[in-house]
């Protein structure tokens, strides 16, 4: 029997190192990403606005990947190891994983988050019991649409009325989905 599919504790593409989230990242993550309404724009959560939500998402970061259901890792330059710019988060579902990502506003436009969507999605791939890899984006975001086809992603469809992004909208917003598949 194939062992389920589980993303490395740790590991390193050309210029990140990325690593799972520890209670100890909780001050870098709501100082670098959590509060920032720019950063949280087209996700599916509000800033936070106390430390104590950022606490309560690493825990419940670190239940998940004791359960093997989700990832959450940060992501740091190689040469910065204790300093997080991003975060990538795969979820998986049965024979899927499902993918999302942050990126520190001081680091858009650099490539860290293709880069590292990249990996992970061959990193799945790769494993005798995944058979997709996928990540959805609202229409709007053509940011996160340019990282899924650098990861060699194929837009599927258009999802309508599909994920509530409450910083955008009070009602769901259309979706691309995207996917690589094996």
């Amino acid at each position: 029997m194939t062992e389920a599919y589980r993303l490395p504790e740790e590991f390193t593409t050309e210029r990140h190192l990325v690593r799972r989230i520890r209670p100890s990242d909780a001050q870098a993550l709501f100082s670098g990403w959590a509060t920032d309404p720019e950063v949280a724009r087209y996700l599916t959560w509000r800033p936070h606005t106390d430390m104590s939500q950022t606490q309560d998402f690493i825990r419940r970061a670190s239940r998940d990947w004791q359960a093997g259901a989700s990832f959450p890792a940060v992501i740091s330059p190689r040469q910065a190891p204790g300093d997080p710019i991003g975060m990538v988060h795969p979820r998986l579902v049965s024979t899927k994983v499902s993918y999302g990502w942050l990126v520190r506003r001081d680091h858009w436009g650099q490539g860290v988050a293709s880069e590292i969507v990249r990996w992970v999605v061959a990193h799945a791939l790769s494993h005798p019991s995944i058979f997709r890899a996928e990540a959805t984006c609202d229409t709007a975001n053509a940011a996160s649409a340019r990282v899924m086809e650098k990861a060699g992603m194929v837009r599927e469809g258009l999802l309508r009325r599909h994920m509530l992004h409450p910083n955008l909208s009070d009602e769901p917003r259309d979706s691309f989905l995207y996917a690589r598949v094996r």
